[in-house]
């Protein structure tokens, strides 16, 4: 029951927060993109959305996602959601509230991950308007007339999803630990554009920020894999960090 009241007070505090409000603009930034380009571009896009456009609507939209946006999306979020405390000078009086540490952590954690699975479901939700409202404007597109791939779309989010556990438990721990707003952002960028550098490195897998980007490629090139090696690794990354955050917090002598 305790857990569930901390859940709630983290829910209050990131409520209209900047996390809340960069998990709906994360989420209708590329959509609106498309919009625009499918709108003033239709000479070009009519001709390569013509066959199967929903595929191809929904993989374009999840590639420029993948790259770049989402992992940001989390390295921003979780050093969003610790920093309302550090910028509030409230640590204290949180660990000295009748909250267990499992409790304060764990609440934070799980409530980052419903910005995620919110920013994923106001995407999708985008990404499907943006096609019909395309059609809409311009009848030459066939959206309309052809079936949403769900079976795509529905992949796309599940994996996506195990892509990125890796990225939370390390941004999360980096931000618990770092007092600076910059620092942890930096430091997840500077991994982020690292991992981007070598993705033709045969141990890419091994690489967390790398994993959003080589789940599209797997479901890209059509692989059927229910979890893709560097997806288990993300589940490791996950469990081992999140044990690390964890147990830092707990036996630190000074917390926030």
């Amino acid at each position: 029951m305790s857990f569930i009241v901390s859940v709630q007070a983290e829910s209050i505090k990131v409520k209209r927060s900047l996390a809340f409000w960069l998990s709906i603009l994360g989420a209708g930034f590329i959509p609106v993109i498309f919009l625009l380009m499918y709108y003033f571009r239709s000479d070009v896009f009519v001709l390569k959305l013509a066959k199967d456009p929903w595929r191809n609507h929904i993989l374009h939209g999840w590639q420029a996602l993948s790259a770049f946006l989402l992992p940001m999306f989390i390295i921003l979020t979780c050093s969003l959601v610790t920093q309302i405390e550090f910028k509030n000078n409230t640590w204290k009086q949180v660990y000295s509230s009748p909250q267990t540490i499992a409790d304060i952590f764990f609440s934070k954690l799980f409530v980052i991950h419903c910005m995620i699975l919110f920013c994923f479901l106001l995407f999708n939700i985008f990404l499907l308007g943006s096609g019909l409202l395309t059609n809409f404007l311009n009848r030459k597109y066939s959206f309309f007339s052809s079936p949403v791939d769900w079976e795509i779309l529905l992949r796309m989010n599940f994996k996506s999803y195990i892509s990125i556990l890796g990225i939370s438990a390390i941004q999360y721990w980096l931000s618990l630990r770092l007092k600076n707003f910059i620092a942890s952002i930096g430091i997840g960028l500077a991994l982020l554009i690292t991992a981007l550098i070598i993705m033709d490195w045969e141990q890419i897998y091994k690489v967390p920020y790398a994993f959003p980007l080589l789940t599209f490629d797997a479901i890209f090139k059509k692989r059927h894999l229910l979890i893709e090696n560097h997806e288990w690794n993300s589940i490791l990354y996950f469990l081992a960090f999140t044990l690390l955050a964890f147990f830092d917090t707990k036996f630190r002598k000074e917390r926030g």
